[in-house]
């Protein structure tokens, strides 16, 4: 969202509103990115507001005018004290060409608050120097900067609850306690999703993590999401919590994570504490999601709650490990395993059914995922990940486990990640999984092993007679991080599948790819040219 700029006015934007002519009073400048961001997010919401059927319309094709629309829209929102609309007519003169976006309805000025806290970066942010809390990991917007604008702006900011309700501390420090609790009087009775890391080699100030965790913990009845990347010098304010009888009522998400653990004396000290105080969290009624780190939860729990269904086990685990586990969860929807290397496997049983479970992720070493899987039916599988290793460089995986998979579960798959440091798969072992594979509803396939070749990339050119692509035909997302193919090859399945033509000739039948991100050993001269014409990422 923050990436709008420069937008063209479309031809049915309101007249007297224009893009390039938005204004924000009383901005200082000290806050230039703040000011451009809202600009954008002004020029976008003004111009798609029309679309909402819940909100007024500001089309200029309406036959209700602007005042009655602010009228309409005065009388639908919620009362901010000090932050009432005034009359379009005693605003004063509007700057030239344009508006004062500062006299805008409520409604609408929540909303373009609301939209500056999304999330707005691929990566986290690693920045030490921060002296306030941020809103996630991965948005780089100060909700505090929206009350620099003007008073009334300021006025709807510190009362939209929602505003500061997502607090994420990185390496606490003294300045942000009291900011920490600015925030956490300002959401309210709002849902909170609360978060501290810390990076274990810089270290942290241990005080002030202290006093943070202190204030999270006073606000856990509004808790929806809860992690902690912590000391375990400051476990004693989480054990405080084992002999409460009473549980966070809305709290969905834990993490806890003390990566310090091991270096300080008395670990297996710590290790039951931490066990008792999961024990604790898996007792609140709305848990659904845990991740549970292989420092601090050696195997899965005994004391799990049947209602989770966001599992991410980080620990060293076997095949009989799971399935032993799994039944104890019939909502189970998303599972995650880091550390598949225990076993070997045991006998085959009848193929375990997880009806809900739609996210499938497995780390494998040594250990084939492929022997898990096979244990498995998932009708309800959307995305399927499995990255094996061996010490060796020769993969153990029975690649015809997944067709068999997902022929058994008759599941509408859509994402597909195979990783395999193995050599000796060949790119005929790769065609046969595939393409016995049912994938007509894949639209993202990420092939990473040292074998795909011609049959692999045929197979994803491959055509019937009325045009279509015989595999995957609705694939928008391709990662081939390593390839060895016949020149123009590559070139001739990109172009095949592309959304939009790549040369002059518009004779063939689009695609739906929208990013290929494909890396062969070596280019000929004819993909050599076709990739250096086209970024296809």
């Amino acid at each position: 969202m923050h990436a709008v700029a420069n937008l063209p006015q479309p031809p049915d934007a309101a007249p007297g509103i224009s893009i390039h002519h938005i204004h924000l009073a009383n901005a200082d400048t000290n806050s230039e990115r703040t000011t451009e961001i809202l600009g954008e997010l002004v020029a976008s919401l003004v111009l798609s507001h029309s679309t909402r059927s819940t909100h007024p319309s500001l089309d200029s094709s309406s036959n209700i005018s602007v005042d009655n629309r602010i009228d309409c829209a005065k009388r639908g929102v919620p009362h901010f004290p000090g932050a009432d609309i005034p009359s379009p007519r005693s605003t004063g003169t509007p700057a030239p060409g344009g508006f004062d976006v500062t006299q805008l309805p409520v409604e609408i000025i929540c909303e373009i608050f609301e939209k500056f806290v999304e999330d707005d970066l691929l990566h986290p942010i690693r920045d030490d120097k921060a002296p306030r809390p941020r809103v996630s990991r991965i948005c780089r917007s100060d909700p505090t900067k929206l009350g620099q604008i003007c008073s009334r702006w300021r006025t709807v900011a510190i009362n939209l609850q929602k505003l500061w309700s997502n607090i994420f501390i990185y390496n606490p420090k003294h300045s942000q306690i009291h900011l920490t609790d600015i925030w956490l009087a300002r959401s309210r009775n709002s849902p909170l999703n609360l978060i501290i890391d810390y990076d274990y080699c810089t270290g942290h100030d241990l005080e002030s993590g202290a006093q943070i965790l202190g204030s999270f913990i006073r606000h856990l009845d509004h808790c929806k999401q809860f992690h902690l990347n912590i000391s375990i010098k400051l476990l004693g304010l989480l054990s405080a919590l084992i002999d409460s009888p009473h549980k966070p009522p809305i709290l969905e998400s834990v993490d806890l994570c003390f990566p310090d653990i091991f270096s300080h004396n008395n670990a297996e000290v710590h290790m039951d504490a931490i066990d008792a105080i999961w024990k604790y969290f898996h007792h609140c009624p709305s848990l659904r999601q845990v991740v549970w780190q292989a420092d601090e939860v050696p195997s899965f729990p005994k004391h799990a709650p049947f209602q989770l269904t966001h599992v991410h086990a980080r620990f060293c685990v076997s095949i009989d490990d799971i399935l032993t586990f799994l039944p104890q969860l019939p909502l189970i929807q998303e599972l995650q395993i880091e550390d598949l290397s225990k076993g070997p496997p045991g006998p085959m049983s009848p193929p375990l059914l997880l009806q809900h479970l739609r996210l499938l992720r497995i780390r494998s070493h040594e250990i084939p995922a492929t022997s898990f899987i096979a244990s498995l039916t998932c009708p309800s599988l959307e995305t399927l990940v499995i990255i094996h290793s061996n010490f060796s460089d020769q993969s153990n995986q029975d690649l015809q486990a997944l067709p068999r998979l997902l022929h058994r579960s008759a599941c509408r798959l859509q994402k597909l990640d195979l990783r395999d440091s193995g050599t000796n798969l060949t790119d005929e072992e790769w065609n046969r999984c595939l393409s016995n594979s049912p994938l007509q509803f894949l639209m993202d396939l990420h092939l990473s092993t040292g074998s795909i070749s011609d049959r692999v990339v045929g197979l994803l050119s491959r055509k019937s007679p009325a045009g279509l692509h015989e595999f995957a035909p609705f694939l928008e997302k391709l990662y081939i991080p390593s390839c060895e193919t016949s020149d123009g090859l590559l070139a001739s399945m990109a172009s095949s599948r592309w959304y939009k033509p790549l040369d002059d000739h518009n004779s063939m039948l689009l695609g739906h790819l929208r990013k290929a991100v494909i890396f062969p050993r070596h280019f000929g001269p004819i993909d050599e040219a076709f990739f250096s014409t086209n970024v296809l990422y």
